[in-house]
């Protein structure tokens, strides 16, 4: 009998690992409230369920008889499938307990402060008076973020006494779980390190660079290898490595975002879910390795340790998720001609007449790209949003 997998989202980022699946072998079902999610239809069946309501997923998963559950691309869907892995017996997850550690960010600072992790020093509230108490006592400049929300939602700096006052209520606001996170301000360069962890060790890895545009605490472009990797990865491996034998974390992927700072590696935040953005479509290219695949048989709890350790970068490839620069009714997308000779993948999401609604967040196809010389690279980067941009009606 067919196995089947449980895929707990289905927006374009799933695609990949829906398609992955189903080469694995697997029947596939999506879930979510949103029916007109395009990863639907590379599904064999959609049943619509909030992946946010435990109770409902896993009687569902029970319903089904799942064999394996995949937590899709957001922190979400990471809770909500350690949940129910542990509810099921599921091989190929992490405890419920370690899933938030990892993915509430006041979580994983609590444990990372006990355990002395390489990362900015912070302060949880779960009061609003208590933070706004909080003022007269930072080092400005601030980070102001809630603990339960990713793509950079509610998150700001603060440079002074007002500025903090106004941002710790817009994050308030913001978080779900009304739990926000107040940490210093550390100037440098974004980067990724994507790590696929067998047995307590890093069996391969993948680095970038992450750059912005007009939300600049979302990633919308990215460039594998990041700048200086060898330097960071001597740093970051071992302590992902440490991190994984603390917490007993089970075979599959771990992903973080770090800040270089003057040759330092500052860790940011820490993921198990799978990473959005076409990033694996980029990592593949660059790594040689089909990590959608070995993300899946992880999560299915299957033999991993054959994983192959990625390649040495040939180039820089890249990808980037196309976003205008206001709000208005989508028209077309245009790309200079001396930027066309890079790309060798290029997908609208969006036709004419869709309406952008929150230009920060909102993407209409995305591009990926790969460039031969680090000149290049340097080159095009800090102007792509100019090169690759939306035409409005």
């Amino acid at each position: 009998m067919q196995k089947k997998l449980l895929m707990l989202n289905a927006s374009t980022h799933e695609i990949p690992f829906i398609l992955a699946a189903r080469k694995l072998g697997f029947y596939v079902i999506t879930t979510s409230t949103k029916k007109d999610y395009p990863g639907h239809k590379y599904a064999d069946e959609y049943i619509c369920g909030d992946y946010n309501d435990y109770g409902e997923m896993e009687k569902l998963a029970r319903k089904l008889k799942i064999d394996a559950i995949s937590q899709a691309c957001t922190d979400d869907c990471a809770l909500s499938a350690a949940y129910i892995g542990e509810k099921l017996g599921l091989k190929g997850h992490d405890t419920y307990e370690n899933a938030q550690i990892i993915h509430r960010k006041d979580r994983f600072k609590k444990f990372a402060e006990k355990y002395h992790v390489i990362t900015p020093i912070s302060k949880a509230f779960t009061v609003v008076n208590e933070a706004l108490l909080y003022a007269d006592t930072c080092k400005y400049p601030v980070i102001v973020k809630p603990v339960d929300l990713a793509g950079g939602q509610g998150i700001h700096i603060a440079e002074s006494t007002e500025e903090y006052i106004k941002y710790i209520r817009i994050a308030f606001d913001r978080s779900k779980e009304k739990r926000v996170l107040v940490e210093p301000y550390i100037k440098g360069t974004l980067h990724s390190l994507n790590t696929f962890i067998v047995n307590g060790k890093v069996a391969s890895f993948c680095t970038a660079n992450d750059y912005s545009y007009e939300n600049p605490y979302m990633t919308n472009s990215g460039v594998a290898p990041a700048d200086n990797w060898g330097e960071a990865v001597k740093v970051l491996i071992p302590e992902t490595e440490r991190i994984a034998g603390i917490l007993g974390l089970v075979d599959g992927q771990l992903h973080m975002q770090y800040i270089m700072s003057e040759g330092q590696p500052w860790i940011i935040e820490m993921m198990r879910r799978n990473i959005g953005n076409n990033w694996m479509s980029m990592l593949m290219d660059s790594a040689g390795v089909n990590w959608p695949e070995w993300v899946i048989r992880a999560e299915a709890g299957m033999n991993c340790s054959a994983i192959p350790m990625s390649r040495s970068p040939v180039g820089f490839y890249g990808y980037h998720m196309i976003m205008g620069n206001r709000n208005g009714v989508f028209c077309d997308v245009e790309i200079e001609p001396e930027f066309q000779k890079y790309i060798y993948q290029f997908t609208l999401w969006q036709g004419p007449g869709f309406e952008i609604k929150n230009y920060l967040s909102d993407k209409v196809g995305n591009l990926l790209f790969h460039f031969s010389t680090e000149e290049e690279k340097n080159y095009y980067m800090p102007k792509i949003n100019e090169l690759v941009h939306v035409v409005y009606e």
